[in-house]
């Protein structure tokens, strides 16, 4: 009986799930002061695939049943400090080679930088997009999990809600 015992606190570690780096780090902003977040999880992704089915938009409905979630973080007008710190912990992230994120696309316009990074996953179709856009309009990181085709993802910038 001890030794079961033994073997099942040895092998404990093995079944918990370590935060991932990115889950650190939109759980610490999301909660810091002066940024603002959302946060959409697999039963909303799957309650907006329902709704663009219904709307006759299949291609749409089926990025969004892919989307496990997605979540933004925004500096809401914080100090330059706060904002450079911001920027730059979302570049650590993307840039730390644990995280294996691949540089996808970089474009800058009127003193606004956008990065689009990718992360495939090694043992299932799941991939990861980190967006980090920074400049003079507003700073903000964004991450999509899921299975999704990159070519689509645009389409979400499409869904508005509706004005009653």
């Amino acid at each position: 009986m001890k030794r079961i015992l033994i073997l099942i606190l040895l092998s404990l570690p093995l079944f918990v799930r370590a935060q991932s780096a990115s889950e650190r780090f939109f759980d610490h902003y999301s909660k810091a002061e002066g940024f603002a977040s959302v946060q959409l999880e697999r039963k909303m992704m799957r309650m907006m695939s329902r709704q663009a089915a219904e709307k006759g938009d299949e291609k749409l409905a089926e990025l969004l049943d892919g989307i496990q979630y997605i979540r933004i973080v925004a500096l809401g007008g914080g100090s330059d400090t706060e904002a450079a710190r911001f920027v730059a912990d979302a570049e650590a992230l993307a840039s730390t080679e644990d995280a294996g994120y691949q540089l996808v696309m970089a474009t800058s316009d009127a003193g606004q930088t956008t990065r689009f990074y990718l992360r495939e996953a090694k043992f299932s179709f799941d991939s990861e997009l980190l967006m980090l856009t920074y400049g003079e309009k507003e700073t903000v990181v964004m991450n999509i999990y899921g299975m999704f085709d990159l070519k689509q993802v645009s389409r979400l910038s499409t869904i508005r809600p509706r004005q009653e």
